[in-house]
């Protein structure tokens, strides 16, 4: 069974899923509403009669009651949306597959025109190569994932990757599961610095030991004196005093409540689904070093951190609850908000310096996933080889991925040794610009421990540098053609930092200038770049540039060509060796209605 049936019967499967949980979920909201009805019923009915005991008794049956349905009902809601997020899933690897990405993430925060060759080979924004391979939900997830597509891993660290990424593609459903529990935060923005910002601050109450003693002393005494009022019959001025004390020192930390609940209510949802992403971490069965490695973390002897994220959360949400009518009625009798504070400090005392490597490692393992997630729904793609040699590119039959199978074409080349230059020479629409960029960015994705669109492939480290898509700034007051210069620029500081070894691309070289001064300055820009850490492929119109293989013994020439049939033009998109011997933009302009 191909990718694509596979997803489409998972989402058929959750939908279902879907629509049975939600019965259930709206069934037991209307039974909470009749509970909710029938508890103030009895109350009222109680209190008229002067049924102490009545009241008392639903007062304390009927919140547990409630409180246990509430709990069923939010486990219903939660495996609810587990199955509509998976469901969700499944319907986003179809598209990715049908290239309708336009719903997906594009990762446009990332987006840097600077940067060696994000912006030339579409690595983000629409229809773009994070829509394709990214499956993180956090915003640590989205920044690595971003991150490893922008810059080359070093060979072991590749391997590693390679490795985990590998046990992982098979794991379906715990890659499923993971990504659906990151995605039940909701629509709120990940508030999570406010949060972070909250758990670094010191604590203020945990060590007041007078205050501490209160939160357990004055509760009891307030339940005796209740107690003694309905069966005895002591005066209600008592409990009615002490209640009043209970308030003031609610109010002396009602201010530090509220600072606690500001900073920490828009990540409460954020705070379970890493929970729950923790969870399904800790109870896989890893084998690879990596994988095993991110696991560890969350593992402990005493407790999972899976547990304390919920618990956290569970603290904070008891918090959120402070404008409740049950909440307020047991905070002022049992001092609620003191109890809270106090596991929420002791908390934070306990977990503080292990917050953040818990969220960077949810990170990699989404990244880990995007990769796995995206050689599961391609398994024709293959696991590149990281070549220990330096200026190593060899493939076979490497196509686009972002072009679709059935109009996919692929290509073969191998290029190895410092200071190689591939000339490119083609007609016009011919494909040179697609092959640079297929070229670019399958090289990232291999770097990046990802599989690559290819029969074979092997690369060694390398740092890619494009100049492709030079515009002109009319704020900078810079022109298409200086833009270009100016990225030139660029790649020769590159080079003199003799750092990794680059591959360059560049396309259409200087075409906005004549044609005179487009050929000396590229012969001049080939001989010396030809002689520097690098190698590189170099798309133009200029055949005479192909003449520079008498003097520069590593370069070589290819081409693509196409074939003029009557009125039409047919490309073939194919790589072949030598100099270009078709053109086209004769034909072309006569087509758009030139009399040539």
């Amino acid at each position: 069974m191909d990718s694509t049936n596979i997803f489409n019967e998972r989402k058929a499967l959750f939908e279902q899923s879907f629509i049975a949980l939600n019965r259930r979920y709206n069934s037991i909201a209307a039974l909470r509403i009749t509970l909710f009805i029938m508890a103030i019923v009895l109350i009222v009915v109680f209190a008229n009669i002067r049924d102490g005991l009545g009241i008392g008794v639903t007062v304390i049956v009927f919140p547990i009651i409630f409180g246990l349905i509430v709990k069923k009902h939010n486990k219903i809601a939660e495996h609810r949306d587990l199955a509509r997020f998976s469901a969700l899933i499944n319907q986003q690897e179809t598209d990715r597959l049908a290239n309708r990405m336009t719903e997906l993430d594009q990762g446009n925060q990332f987006k840097n025109k600077k940067h060696p060759y994000l912006h030339d080979l579409d690595i983000f924004g629409h229809n773009s190569i994070y829509q394709l391979i990214s499956r993180a939900v956090t915003p640590s997830g989205q920044s690595l994932v971003a991150e490893w597509l922008s810059k080359p891993a070093h060979k072991q660290e590749i391997v590693l990757r390679q490795e985990a990424v590998k046990e992982m593609i098979p794991m379906l459903d715990w890659r499923q599961a993971f990504q659906a529990s990151g995605m039940q935060h909701g629509q709120e923005e990940n508030k999570f610095h406010s949060l972070l910002q909250w758990i670094n601050e010191p604590n203020r109450v945990l060590d007041m030991v007078l205050y501490k003693a209160l939160a357990y002393i004055l509760p009891v005494i307030t339940i005796t004196l209740i107690i003694l009022n309905i069966y005895v019959g002591l005066s209600i001025y008592f409990t009615i005093g002490l209640l009043a004390i209970n308030g003031i020192i609610l109010k002396k930390f009602a201010e530090y409540v509220e600072n606690i609940t500001d900073k920490t209510f828009k990540s409460l949802k954020t705070l379970l689904a890493y929970g729950r992403m923790i969870k399904i971490i800790e109870t896989a069965d890893f084998k690879s070093e990596r994988l095993k490695f991110l696991q560890s973390v969350f593992v402990h002897e005493d407790h999972n951190a899976s547990d304390s994220i919920l618990k956290l959360q569970k603290i904070l949400d008891y918090l959120q609850a402070r404008s409740n009518m049950f909440y307020l009625f047991f905070n002022f009798g049992l001092l609620f908000d003191l109890h809270l504070v106090f596991k929420a400090e002791k908390w934070k005392e306990q977990q503080k310096a292990d917050v953040n490597q818990w969220f960077d490692h949810i990170g990699e393992l989404e990244a880990i996933n995007s990769l796995a997630g995206f050689a599961y729904a391609n398994p024709e793609y293959v696991m590149p080889d990281i070549s220990e040699t330096d200026y190593v590119f060899e493939t076979t039959e490497m196509g686009h991925p972002l072009i679709p199978k059935t109009e996919r074409i692929s290509n073969t080349i191998s290029m190895q040794g410092k200071g190689t230059v591939n000339i490119i020479t083609g007609s016009n629409m011919s494909g040179k610009s697609t092959f640079l960029r297929t070229v670019g960015i399958n090289i990232a994705i291999a770097l990046a421990g990802g599989p690559v669109c290819a029969k074979n492939f092997t690369v060694s480290r390398l740092q890619v540098f494009t100049s492709m898509r030079t515009e002109d700034n009319l704020e900078e007051h810079v022109s298409s053609f200086y833009a270009e210069l100016r990225r030139i620029r660029m790649l020769l500081d590159m080079l003199e930092k003799d750092d990794v070894p680059v591959l360059y691309m560049l396309d259409e070289i200087l075409k906005g200038t004549n044609s005179k001064d487009r050929h000396a300055g590229a012969a001049a820009l080939i001989r010396q770049i030809s002689d520097t850490n690098s190698m590189g492929f170099v798309s133009t119109h200029d055949l005479e540039l192909g003449q520079l293989t008498d003097e520069l013994p590593n370069l070589k020439n290819y081409s693509f060509n196409s074939i003029v049939e009557g009125d039409e033009i047919i490309f073939n998109y194919t790589l072949e060796e030598g100099i270009c011997h078709s053109f086209n933009a004769s034909k072309l302009m006569e087509k758009i209605g030139i009399k040539m």
